[in-house]
């Protein structure tokens, strides 16, 4: 087996996809496939793009099965290049119908409110962001999370960035990061009202010191 940590590539978008979309368990909520791409695609892809600094992802055998995005304050975004034309997505969502744009609505509009929320009175004390990430379920156990963590991390260090945070959540694996060296600042409880009943997360923000 050949594991390959390297550079975020236009080829890699869709595997991204897929991976978010199993690691977010979207089918819970949303059963067309193409909205599922849409909403993985405006929701997770289109803005970590614009606001990441830094990408890795791992490939195992020419797989991608993990991926890593960071920011760094005061460099140079690297990936908005990648993104993709994004009309259909667009026309996609515009398409739903009344109970599906209700439930987009729903989980974009809450998990931004958690996040302002969490942020808030806290943006000037970090000098960068662990913006996504996320591994296959191939990928487990076999560290390659932590080896796409300590690549984000030597880079943030090269930059000379002192203290970064981590927006996270209980759809994800966020027991990594209190395993590797994060500190929980605050929480926050949303509830989701989806057509099965709701749903209720919990939104955590952590900061990690370099």
């Amino acid at each position: 087996m050949n594991l390959d940590i390297r550079d975020v590539r236009s080829g890699d978008i869709e595997p991204i996809k897929s991976i978010i979309s199993n690691t977010w368990n979207a089918k819970k909520f949303i059963e067309d496939e193409d909205v599922i791409n849409a909403a993985v695609t405006m929701m997770f892809v289109g803005p970590v793009l614009n606001k990441s600094t830094f990408g890795r992802v791992a490939a195992l055998d020419g797989k991608v099965i993990g991926v890593i995005f960071g920011s760094r304050v005061g460099e140079t975004t690297s990936y908005r290049l990648l993104q993709e034309d994004y009309t259909s997505e667009l026309l996609q969502l515009l398409n739903l119908n009344d109970m599906e744009r209700n439930l987009f609505v729903e989980l974009t509009s809450v998990t931004n409110e958690a996040y302002s929320k969490l942020i808030r009175g806290k943006e000037n004390e970090f000098q960068g962001c662990l913006e996504f990430f996320a591994v296959s379920e191939e990928a487990r156990g076999k560290k390659i999370g932590k080896k796409l963590f300590n690549e984000l991390i030597s880079y943030l260090r090269d930059t000379k960035a002192n203290k970064i945070y981590v927006y996270t959540d209980t759809m994800s694996n966020y027991g990594f990061y209190e395993h590797n060296g994060f500190v929980r600042l605050d929480e926050e409880v949303t509830v989701f009202n989806l057509p099965t009943g709701k749903l209720e997360n919990t939104n955590f923000i952590y900061e990690y010191q370099l």
